[in-house]
C-alpha cells in the first residue's frame, strides 16, 4: 500500500499527534493479544486497523511533525501484520507486509524500523523452504541500522542473523551472530533508557531460546540442550504458543540425542499446548516435529506418541 506525504494527500479528515497516539495505543493492545491468541485469530483485526491507518495517512491532512509519526507508527503496523500473517500462514502477504514496512519507515526517516523490518523478511525467509537469501537480509538489516541503535534493538537484529544462519547451515555464522546479540544484552540498561514497545519481549531468556532453537535446527544436541535444559521459560501456559515452540524444540534435541522417552514427554506437551492457540506456523512446525519421530516408530513410547497424534 502506498502511503501518501502532507505535500500530496487529498484533503480529508485532520490528523494530529493525538490521532497518532490512539493508533500506537491500539498497536500494543494488538501486540498482547496476539501473545495470548495467536495470528491466526487476530489476523482480521490487524487487517482491518492496516486499512483504517493507511486510508488516514492517504486522505487526511497533516503537518510535517505529525507525517512523520504517522508514518512511523504504521510502518510498526505493517511490520506488526506482516508477523500476523507470518504467524497465520500467508506467507506472501507477510512478505509484502515486511517490504511496505520498510518503505514507510524510510519515508518517514526512521532508519531503525527500516532495518527491522528488513530482519523481519528475513526472519520470514529463513523460516521457508528457501532461506538463502535470508543471511544477506540479517546481515543488511545490521550494517543499515543507525550507530546509536538501541542495544535492545540490536539483539534483535543479531538474533534473526543467527537462526537466517542456522537455516543455512552456518556454524560459524551463528556463533558470530549470538556473540552480537550477547554484548548487545550487556549493554542494556533499561533503567536509564526506555524502550520502544517494539522490543518489549526481547529478554537474555528469548535470546538463549532463540540460541538453543539454532542449535536444534544445526543438529546439535550437545549445544542445544544444555541452553534449552537450562532456562525457566519466561512465559507459563497462557503464553501456549511460545511454550509449544520451546518444547517442540527441546524435543527434537531429545531426539537427535536419543533421549526418546524425554522427547516424547516434551513432543506431547507441545501437542497438548498448541490446542490453546490459532498459529498454522505453529502447527507447521510440530508437524514437522513429529516427521523427527518416524524413524523410531516402532519404539512403544513413540508408536503411542505418534498415534495419539495422527489427526
Amino acid at each position: 500500500m502506498s502511503v501518501a506525504t502532507p505535500a500530496v494527500a487529498a484533503k480529508g479528515q485532520r490528523l494530529g499527534m493525538a490521532d497518532v497516539q490512539r493508533y500506537s495505543k491500539r498497536l500494543v493492545e494488538l501486540r498482547r493479544l496476539d501473545d495470548f491468541s495467536g495470528g491466526s485469530s487476530v489476523y482480521p483485526l490487524v487487517a482491518e486497523e492496516v486499512i483504517d491507518l493507511s486510508n488516514a495517512a492517504a486522505h487526511g491532512s497533516y503537518s510535517d511533525a505529525t507525517a512523520r509519526a504517522l508514518l512511523s507508527v504504521l510502518a510498526e503496523l505493517y511490520q506488526f501484520a506482516s508477523w500476523i500473517a507470518f504467524d497465520s500462514g500467508r506467507i506472501p502477504r507477510a512478505k509484502s507486509l515486511a517490504q511496505s514496512a520498510s518503505a514507510a519507515a524510510t519515508q518517514a526517516g526512521n532508519r531503525t524500523l527500516a532495518s527491522t523490518a528488513l530482519s523481519e523478511l528475513s526472519y520470514i525467509t529463513a523460516s521457508s523452504a528457501s532461506p538463502k537469501e535470508s543471511v544477506s537480509m540479517a546481515k543488511a538489516s545490521l550494517a543499515n541500522a543507525p550507530r546509536d541503535v538501541l542495544a535492545a534493538v540490536e539483539v534483535v537484529l543479531a538474533d534473526r542473523l543467527a537462526w537466517a544462519c542456522a537455516r543455512t547451515g552456518d556454524t560459524q555464522g551463528v556463533d558470530h551472530a549470538l556473540g552480537v546479540s550477547e554484548r548487545a544484552h550487556d549493554r542494556r540498561d533499561t533503567k536509564r533508557v526506555a524502550e520502544p514497545d517494539t522490543v518489549y519481549w526481547i529478554n537474555r531468556d528469548e535470546s538463549k531460546i532463540m540460541a538453543g532453537r539454532c542449535w536444534a535446527e544445526l543438529r546439535k544436541p550437545e549445544r542445544s540442550l544444555p541452553v534449552l535444559e537450562s532456562l525457566t521459560v519466561p512465559y507459563d501456559d497462557s503464553h501456549a504458543r511460545e511454550v509449544s515452540l520451546y518444547q517442540s524444540w527441546l524435543a527434537g534435541s531429545y531426539v537427535d540425542s536419543g533421549d526418546l522417552e524425554r522427547a516424547v514427554h516434551s513432543a506431547d506437551r507441545a501437542l497438548e499446548l498448541s490446542r490453546a492457540t490459532s498459529s498454522k506456523r505453529l502447527n507447521s512446525m510440530l508437524d514437522g516435529m513429529l516427521m523427527d519421530f518416524k524413524p523410531h516408530k516402532q519404539v512403544p513410547k513413540v508408536k503411542q506418541l505418534l498415534a495419539n497424534w495422527a489427526a
